[in-house]
């Protein structure tokens, strides 16, 4: 039976390329240094350092059905060669004018634009894949995206968790209502020993703002502000909820640019948001260039203040570079 079963696996795949076109070969790159010189309870000092390769092949059937499949690798500097497991592209997509449809382990970077103070940053640097589905679809005034990834299967020495969100984008002239939320679930693993609590944590926010990129003499100008809810709940405890005002603004002329955030509320307990919002009381702004003006570069070097009033003012850098070939 088994061997019947790999037959057949065997000659599906065999039919299936020899019906798709001639494969696609990608290779992406990225560059990363973050140092964050955080002197606070609130996050960690350190600072990220390594280079991600991540070659791959896609084959397309039709102008809508593609496979992909290809692996992603980090190489931390300092570190042993697999000090940071990669990852594997191995996915299906369905992809239109109108409707996207991602399943299987593919790249967060180009569907997911949450803030960091529903999920941080450094989960590109390490775990650059989704791992699970996402859904969209959009029209001319918006855009909906729901997406699931998966992040642990229990076992003896793993816990099951598991990440997911909804997203919706409503436009009208150059104003926008943006809403988004996100849940995370971490159940216990299957030792018989284990005693750790079953935790859920989540947001809700929803912000109401204008673009008015290119309509004066910025290339780009972006404002939006309004409510962050979050909860969190270690069973069997009641839910804790809180709450907080979020406002963030993006404006830059040719290369350059600034981008300012500020969060003004309880402190965040969001296991997978930036460890900064957990103050309750923070602001952040970055002055950037990207001096690669060109189609398969994009680059982020950043100088980055971080006011936590009361505690202090901290600064990190990035250079951050991603190639696409």
């Amino acid at each position: 039976m088994k061997r019947f079963i790999i037959l057949s696996t065997l000659l599906l795949l065999f039919a299936l390329s020899c019906k798709a076109q001639k494969p696609r070969f990608y290779l992406g790159f990225d560059q990363i240094l973050d140092n964050r010189e955080y002197f606070t309870p609130y996050a960690k000092h350190q600072t990220f350092f390594g280079a991600r390769i991540n070659p791959g092949a896609s084959f397309t059937f039709d102008s809508v059905h593609q496979v992909h499949a290809g692996i992603n690798y980090m190489y931390e500097y300092g570190g042993t060669l697999l000090g940071v497991m990669p990852q594997v592209d191995l996915y299906y997509s369905y992809r239109t004018s109108s409707f996207q449809a991602f399943f299987g382990s593919f790249p967060r970077r180009e569907i997911m634009n949450y803030t960091l103070f529903q999920l941080t940053d450094s989960l590109n640097y390490y775990r650059p894949n989704m791992e699970g589905a996402s859904i969209s679809y959009q029209w001319t005034w918006g855009m909906v995206h729901g997406w699931v990834d998966w992040t642990g299967r229990a076992t003896e020495d793993t816990r099951e968790s598991i990440l997911a969100g909804v997203d919706a984008t409503f436009m009208a002239g150059p104003f926008r209502i943006y809403s988004s939320s996100t849940r995370y679930h971490l159940a216990r693993s299957e030792a018989a020993d284990d005693n750790n609590r079953i935790r859920d944590d989540g947001s809700i926010m929803v912000l109401v703002g204008m673009d008015l990129s290119g309509k004066g003499v910025l290339d780009r100008l972006e404002f939006s502000t309004g409510m962050a809810t979050t909860y969190m709940r270690a069973r069997p405890a009641d839910t804790r909820w809180s709450n907080g005002w979020y406002s963030q603004i993006d404006l830059g002329y040719s290369i350059a640019g600034i981008k300012g955030v500020y969060y003004l509320g309880d402190p965040s307990p969001l296991l997978y948001g930036d460890r900064l919002f957990g103050s309750g009381n923070y602001g952040r702004m970055d002055l950037y260039v990207d001096p690669f003006r060109n189609p398969r570069i994009s680059s982020r070097i950043a100088w980055n203040f971080h006011f936590l009033p009361g505690d202090g003012l901290y600064f990190s850098q990035q250079l951050l570079i991603h190639i696409t070939l």
